[in-house]
C-alpha cells in the first residue's frame, strides 16, 4: 500500500522508539545479580513475553495499569515480582522494587536508530507526526532528553490521559489534537492488540512494528525497522 492520503503519522513509544539501554534483558540481568540472582538471559526473554502476552489478553478484556501513575507503580512492582518468583528468586530483599526503580529511569533509556532516522525523515517530507504511548508521565521528560520531543506537534500518553490503548478515546484524542481524520492517519507500534487492532478500531491505517520477527503468523501490514515507513509512505 502506498501513502497516498495518509497526512499524519503516530507513533508507539516502548520498543518502538525507546528500549532500556543496553536491553531489558541485560539490564534485568544486572539488577538480579546486584541481589545474588543470576538468570539466563534467554529465560528471562520468554517468561517476559509470556507475562505480557497474559496482560495483553486482559486487556482485551478491559484490564487497565498505564492510565493512573499509581495503578501503573503497583502493576509494575508485582509483575517484576511475579517475573522474578518465575526465574527461581525466593528473596524478600527489596529486588522488584529496585527494578521498578531503574526501569522507570529515564536515563535507563535510549531510542533506537531507526527511530530517530525515520522521524526526522517523516517530519522533513511535511508529515504530521504524533505520539501515542501507554506508558507513565515521565515518557515526555524523556523524549525531551533525546531530542525527540520537538519532532511530533502531539503526544498522546496514557498516564496524563488516563485513558489506555486499545481503548478508542486515547486514539481520537490525538486525532482531536492533530486536526485529522482517522482515514488520513497511520499508527505503528510493537502490540497487534493495543496498536494494531486499536488504530484499526477508530478508523486508522496501522503497521505492526515487528523487530525481533515474534509475530510471524501477523496478517496485516508489517515492517521489522522504522524505516521501512518510507517505503510504505511513497
Amino acid at each position: 500500500m502506498s501513502g497516498k492520503g495518509v497526512h499524519a503519522v503516530f507513533f508507539d513509544a516502548g520498543e518502538t522508539l525507546v528500549h532500556p539501554v543496553p536491553s531489558f534483558p541485560e539490564l534485568f540481568r544486572e539488577v538480579c545479580l546486584a541481589h545474588g540472582l543470576e538468570v539466563d538471559m534467554l529465560q528471562v526473554s520468554r517468561v517476559t513475553r509470556g507475562l505480557m502476552a497474559e496482560v495483553e489478553e486482559r486487556q482485551r478484556e478491559g484490564f487497565t495499569f498505564s492510565d493512573d501513575p499509581e495503578k501503573s507503580r503497583r502493576f509494575w512492582l508485582r509483575f517484576y515480582a511475579r517475573l522474578v518468583g518465575e526465574l527461581g528468586y525466593r528473596g524478600d530483599d527489596g529486588l522488584a522494587q529496585d527494578l521498578y526503580r531503574i526501569f522507570s529511569d529515564p536515563e535507563r533509556y535510549d531510542a533506537y536508530p531507526d527511530a530517530r532516522e525515520a522521524v526526522a525523515s517523516l517530519r522533513d517530507r511535511g508529515y504530521r507526526l504524533g505520539l501515542i504511548s501507554n506508558f507513565e508521565p515521565w515518557l515526555e521528560d524523556l523524549l525531551v532528553r533525546l531530542g525527540l520531543a520537538d519532532l511530533f506537534s502531539v503526544l498522546v500518553i496514557s498516564g496524563k490521559e488516563g485513558v489506555e490503548k486499545p481503548h478508542p478515546r486515547l486514539f481520537e484524542i490525538a486525532l482531536e489534537r492533530v486536526g485529522a481524520r482517522p482515514e488520513e492517519c497511520l499508527h505503528v507500534g510493537d502490540s497487534p492488540n493495543s496498536d494494531y487492532r486499536g488504530a484499526r478500531e477508530v478508523g486508522m491505517r496501522a503497521v505492526l512494528l515487528d523487530r525481533w520477527g515474534r509475530h510471524p503468523s501477523f496478517a496485516g501490514e508489517r515492517i521489522s525497522d522504522l524505516r521501512e515507513l518510507l517505503t510504505l509512505l511513497d
